[in-house]
């Protein structure tokens, strides 16, 4: 196109009796030239977008269902000896190269947009705060890992450790946060439909990075509580999600690629394995806010094929609404109960623990069809409530922790499409840990405020943000858990079952065998900053074994 307007230029030029420079006649017209902005890194910056987290296809249900699920104790997945704490090593090596190479191609982004200029400041930011949410996913899932530098090339980056990874993830949301208050000339992607999270809203993509800032803030509550108000502070003053429509979710990639559908959906129904309701769980949400247990739900999975299987006999009399609705009735009993933890790959699925004969996921069937379009949650703004809540509660920020909590709970009833939330809050009926939803009641054990706030940002997390629910039970030993029955013998006593003993649950995955091989001098500076063996049963910095546990059941 740009030869044929220089050439009609010059015809008419001739016929003037005038010279005509032809120089542009010898060039490629599909070659990109000096007057045509090529932003090369746009379609990297927004496949980075499901690339730095483990959603998907193989990673989401080898990382996320059968290691993240099992230690949150939000679902149990199957036969798998990862939930006795022994480890898959291939499963490790997937999450560590996913957040590895996450990081590198935003490095290149970030690099190359920013020797454009200030041309490109809203999508320098994003690159920021998503390399920020990749690089804290992968340091509290393994602890200190490499986090190689954008401003340069490292052809080897060392191990940071997991203290000097978040005051890095501080410093770069503060940067982007920066990034976004000031104008740019282009939008943050070429099309709307290339941000699938944010659809092209630098405003929700500023929230998500205070948000971010506030639930980093609170993981090193811990271990430096000076920091940790300090940054909370910062961020709720900068401006955190307001509200549901501000959550961060991520569509399926329906393209017809294996793993498509959002993929609980897939696991459950495509392939028939049950996605269980653990007996942690079950404990939770039994008794608490008083409201009756809906006798006419049914097995909807059984539904889809035959006659929904009705709800047996086997149910507690008052339970927390929204559970009903994540969790149907057993598809072969009838039962609505959890099965238990962490049973021995020989007593899992065979006579009383026969998976069929407990609560499965419910949500996953929708208006009568699998639900395969659902998004995946990242971060909800019930969360932020509760984030705020357990701030000021503290003493870090100002505020009032009871009307953030209650904000937060009625966030995840209007979620979950539950009834009763009033009532619910009204309630000083307690669930089987002894923990109720009142905020004000502060009776018996098991009921401290804490455990309250826990509580309900473990629920409401329930099932996408299982890494933040296992983040919490490492720091604060909440919501209150069942110990696993049976435990890799090597690392864990099985005669200790006190679920008041932080040490009883696992706290952090192994480095893949890759590392210890192919980059040995850096990995032993990397177990060097853990502090410890590079077993599941060491801590990473931010958990230092606390206990706000006080239930006795």
């Amino acid at each position: 196109m740009k030869t044929i307007k220089i050439l009609a230029a010059c015809s008419l030029l001739l016929f003037a009796s005038s010279g005509c420079d032809l120089t542009e006649l010898n060039e490629n017209p599909n070659n990109p030239t000096a007057d045509v902005d090529y932003n090369m890194n746009d379609a990297q910056l927004a496949a980075s977008l499901r690339r730095g987290i483990a959603m998907e296809g193989d990673d989401e249900q080898r990382v996320k269902s059968l290691m993240l699920d099992f230690y949150a104790q939000v679902a149990d997945g199957g036969n798998w000896n990862l939930k006795n704490y022994f480890m898959n090593d291939d499963w490790n090596n997937r999450m560590f190269k996913r957040v590895q190479s996450n990081i590198a191609e935003l490095n290149i982004v970030i690099r190359d947009l920013t020797a454009k200029g200030d041309e490109y400041r809203h999508s320098i930011a994003v690159a920021k705060i998503w390399r920020v949410y990749t690089a804290a996913s992968g340091f509290d899932y393994f602890g200190p890992i490499p986090l190689p530098k954008y401003s340069e090339v490292e052809a080897n980056p060392p191990y940071m450790s997991v203290k000097d990874g978040y005051a890095e993830f501080f410093r770069e949301l503060e940067e982007a946060v920066s990034l976004l208050d000031q104008s740019s000339v282009n939008a943050i992607f070429l099309d709307n439909s290339s941000d699938i999270v944010f659809g092209n809203n630098a405003a929700k993509w500023r929230k998500f990075a205070n948000s971010l800032r506030l639930r980093y803030a609170l993981r090193l509550s811990e271990v430096d509580a000076t920091t940790s108000a300090a940054e909370a502070a910062k961020a709720i003053a900068s401006g955190v999600m307001d509200d549901r429509s501000d959550a961060a979710k991520l569509p399926p990639k329906a393209n017809g690629d294996w793993g498509a559908d959002y993929n609980y959906t897939m696991f459950q129904i495509t392939w028939g394995g049950p996605l269980l309701m653990t007996s942690s769980f079950e404990k939770l949400v039994t008794g608490i806010g008083g409201i009756d247990f809906p006798t006419t739900i049914v097995n909807k999975r059984k539904g889809l094929t035959d006659t929904p299987t009705p709800l047996s006999s086997v149910h507690p009399d008052k339970v927390d609404p929204r559970a009903t609705i994540m969790f149907d009735p057993a598809y072969k009993s009838g039962d609505w109960k959890g099965m238990p933890y962490g049973l021995s790959s020989t007593a899992f699925g065979t006579g009383e623990y026969e998976s069929i004969l407990y609560s499965e996921f419910g949500y996953i069937i929708h208006n009568g069809a699998p639900y395969k379009s659902r998004p995946y949650d990242v971060f909800l703004y019930e969360e932020v409530c509760f984030l705020k809540a357990e701030a000021m509660h503290r003493g870090f920020v100002a505020g009032d922790a009871k009307s953030e909590y209650e904000k937060g709970v009625y966030a995840s009833f209007e979620t979950w499409g539950a009834q009763g939330a009033d009532q619910y809050l009204a309630s000083t009926q307690k669930n089987l840990a002894g923990t109720s939803a009142n905020f004000a009641d502060l009776s018996g054990e098991g009921n401290t405020v804490l455990e309250k706030i826990i509580t309900q940002k473990y629920l409401a997390a329930f099932p996408d943000v299982a890494l933040e629910s296992w983040n919490d039970k490492r720091r604060l030993n909440l919501p209150r858990m069942d110990v696993a029955i049976y435990r890799d013998e090597a690392l864990y006593s099985q005669s200790n079952t006190n679920i008041k003993d932080p040490a009883n649950f696992i706290k952090r995955i192994q480095y893949p065998q890759a590392e210890i091989a192919n980059n040995t001098t850096e990995y032993n500076k990397g177990v060097g900053l853990l502090g410890g063996k590079d077993v599941v049963n060491t801590n990473i910095w931010w958990d230092n074994n606390a206990n706000y546990c006080t239930s006795v059941k």
